[in-house]
């Protein structure tokens, strides 16, 4: 676990982009703004390893020493994110091949394939290098393995995945006959009768996509496949070093999705994570708290830590709009807020060369006399300033909500009932709705016990396409035990193989749970859609009758008319919402405003300010460009 009782200040240092004479000018700025962490080495491979085998640390040994008596600690990264040219040179096969064949290049970053066997005795190599050289050095306090796992070509489909994809099925599936039945073969021919004759789901032809069940058991695979290499790593400095905690950043944003670090982050010794803002979105500082409230989900409401995020514009997006004055700081105070034991970035010093020469840094391109690295000292005093909030986790929220990678990958597929369903954008409109009543939310897995569950007096279930049997049975035993549930349109719709249940869409969850039969959807056409209530759907509708619930709202002006849209059943003390529909922004504020009102659930801010409790600790952080008044009701 990290250290409890001081905030982290710093980011990724890269010493090799510079010259020697600039390092100790480094260590000076990162005293004056408050540094006392960076992460180092994490693309250094070709720096370290110039030849196969032939290793190369002056240069880090004495980054190393500078940073040691400059008071500042080490994140050690094990550099293995971006094979060297060498490399790929002599063993072209660990790059990976994408969805249309085609090999990947060496000039980016993470070109390897996970399931590649050179790669990883190459990677192996390297972080027992590393680990053997400063497991025992004084300013190591943690390791970095690797960096944001999955980011850019997660997915390869050459033929070491497709050996590696039929192992993984020979364990997943007792036999072929099994694996069929779960895949549903028999459609269009696809039966296997040996197990080599299986493929990776690759390009098929125009109008038709793989197997489901094949697409999302190879998502699976890569999400395995991947951690493999991380516990890999992982292992190799635990020989070395069995103090110190080992971690890897994920990528806790809206629209990743390769990785499901539920998983992971059963084998971090703490989480860790970067977030970058759509910065043309006004609204950020929003997605910004999901997220940050996702990843206190995967540490199981403990502390974690923000290991990369910017101090200003980024060089990706199609506009890379930069950070308005104070916008930094209040983005950091949110991040500690949900439970980030401190606030770290990409990176030290902006690049001179480089794919991300524009990205900006702790210390710009025009140096110190700068508003960032102003700003960014003002940070750091502020964070030295409140050494005491690292001891305190974030309070536990009233409201949880359902988030499930598995739930991403499947609905993700073509041949849906309509192409305008988006998980994410679901998700999103569903916290944002609670963000700005002031409502504060945990998340969970979707396969959460009946003990996680029950810590919450509200449990909202967005889009959860795919329920086991057992899943399914833990909330209707946390609805028994007098919990209660919001559950959306396309929710249980299958089991975990994309298997459709029979007998009413919504299985039990929807029909006995909450007392809604679901016979047909209908995406709504354009102009179409009302509800009874006033409030406005979209995207959705579905012919479907009461079988035990109370409707809140019917359809008008639809192909369903007189259907219910919106309802709730009560079952003993406990109530059960179904929502048939997507609601637009301001009526899923109204629908859920009236459920906190009937549940007296918190509303504490928002509009355009949040308040966030950790421990003794009040943040309030005001997003207006005028002067707020909070409240609480």
């Amino acid at each position: 676990m990290l250290n409890l009782g001081k905030l982290h200040f710093g980011g990724d240092y890269n010493p090799e982009q510079w010259p020697k004479e600039v390092w100790k000018q480094d260590i000076e700025l990162m005293q004056k703004a408050g540094v006392n962490l960076v992460s180092l080495g994490i693309f250094s491979w070709a720096k370290i390893e110039r030849r196969d085998g032939e290793y190369h640390f002056d240069w880090l040994d004495e980054a190393m020493q500078l940073l040691h008596e400059g008071g500042i600690s080490v994140d050690m990264a094990t550099a293995t994110a971006s094979p060297p040219a060498w490399l790929v040179k002599a063993h072209p096969e660990v790059q990976p091949v994408n969805f249309d064949g085609v090999r990947l290049s060496h000039g980016g970053r993470q070109h390897y394939c996970a399931a590649s066997g050179v790669y990883r005795e190459k990677a192996a190599a390297l972080v027992d290098q590393i680990a053997s050289r400063y497991a025992s050095h004084p300013a190591v306090v943690m390791w970095h393995v690797n960096n944001e796992y999955g980011c850019h070509a997660p997915y390869c489909f050459c033929e070491n995945s497709r050996q590696a994809f039929i192992k993984w099925l020979q364990e997943r599936y007792s036999s072929l006959d099994e694996l069929n039945a779960s895949w549903g073969t028999d459609f269009w021919s696809q039966r296997y009768y040996e197990w080599d004759e299986l493929v990776v789901p690759k390009r098929t032809p125009d109008g038709t996509h793989p197997n489901p069940g094949q697409q999302i058991d190879f998502k699976r695979f890569t999400n395995d496949v991947t951690l493999e290499l991380f516990k890999m790593e992982r292992d190799i400095i635990k020989r070395y070093d069995s103090v110190h905690p080992v971690t890897t950043n994920f990528m806790s944003m809206k629209f990743t999705y390769a990785m499901d670090y539920w998983k992971w982050a059963k084998e971090m010794d703490f989480v860790s994570t970067d977030h970058y803002l759509a910065q043309h979105d006004p609204q950020n500082h929003i997605d910004l708290a999901q997220q940050a409230d996702l990843t206190r989900g995967f540490a199981n409401g403990q502390q974690w830590l923000l290991m990369e995020h910017s101090t200003s514009a980024v060089n990706w997006q199609p506009r890379n709009y930069a950070k308005t004055p104070g916008q930094e700081l209040r983005n950091s105070a949110s991040f500690v807020s949900r439970g980030s034991q401190g606030v770290m970035y990409f990176q030290w010093r902006q690049s001179q060369a480089g794919s991300e020469r524009f990205h900006s840094a702790l210390v710009p391109h025009a140096g110190e006399d700068t508003r960032v690295y102003r700003e960014i000292a003002e940070l750091g005093a502020w964070l030295k300033e409140n050494p005491e909030v690292a001891n305190h986790p974030t309070d536990r929220a009233q409201v949880a909500m359902i988030y499930d990678y598995e739930q991403f990958w499947a609905l993700m597929q073509a041949n849906l009932p309509t192409q305008d369903l988006s998980y994410a954008e679901t998700v999103a409109k569903w916290y944002r709705a609670l963000w700005e009543l002031g409502i504060r939310v945990d998340f969970l897995p979707a396969d959460a016990s009946k003990a996680d569950l029950s810590a919450y007096k509200l449990v909202l279930m967005p889009m959860v396409h795919m329920l086991s049997e057992a899943e399914e049975q833990a909330y209707h035993d946390y609805v028994a035990d007098g919990g209660n549930l919001v559950v959306s349109y396309f929710s249980n719709i299958s089991d975990r193989t994309l298997r459709v249940k029979l007998g009413g869409y919504g299985g039990k969850l929807v029909r006995e749970l909450a007392g809604v039969y679901v016979e047909e959807f209908y995406p709504l056409r354009e102009g179409q859609g009302e509800l009874s209530n006033g409030l406005k759907p979209e995207l959705w509708s579905e012919l479907s009758r009461l079988e035990g619930a109370k409707a809140i709202a019917t359809f008008k002006s639809s192909d369903v008319d007189g259907s219910p849209a919106l309802t709730v059943r009560e079952v003993g003390d406990s109530k059960v919402w179904y929502q048939g529909t997507e609601l637009k922004l301001g009526s899923q504020k109204k629908f859920f405003k009236d459920i906190a009102s009937t549940l007296g659930i918190d509303m504490e801010g928002g509009d355009e300010s949040e308040v966030v409790r950790r421990g003794p600790y009040v943040f309030t952080i005001n997003h207006a460009k005028n002067k707020v008044s909070l409240k609480k009701s």
